[in-house]
């Protein structure tokens, strides 16, 4: 998926029309059709106000990593960690008396 297909992508999924996503990120609407037609790159300011009305990491939008969300991902994996630790040091805290 090219940089311009995520942007279409996601403002698809989000309902929004180009002109609307321009709004929201502060450009005129020409400039976010060229951005989507693949005319232009957007800088790299523009690309983190993408990712945000996106909801989206900018690395994920750019196609540099899996998952939309690595941060939540990452925090889930974060609290089994931290539950499975008290366990263990509830564990091993009652077999050591």
């Amino acid at each position: 998926m090219t940089v311009a297909d995520a942007f279409k992508r996601f403002r698809a999924e989000l309902g929004l029309s180009q002109a609307d996503v321009a709004e929201k990120i502060g450009i005129l609407p020409q400039s976010y059709y060229r951005y989507e037609s693949g005319k232009y790159l957007p800088s790299v300011p523009v690309i983190i106000k993408l990712a945000d009305a996106f909801d989206v990491s900018a690395d994920y939008l750019l196609g540099l990593r899996d998952t939309p969300k690595p941060n939540e991902v990452g925090a889930d994996e974060v609290r089994e960690a931290r539950a499975f630790r008290e366990s263990l040091k509830k564990f091993v805290e009652g077999t050591a008396s």
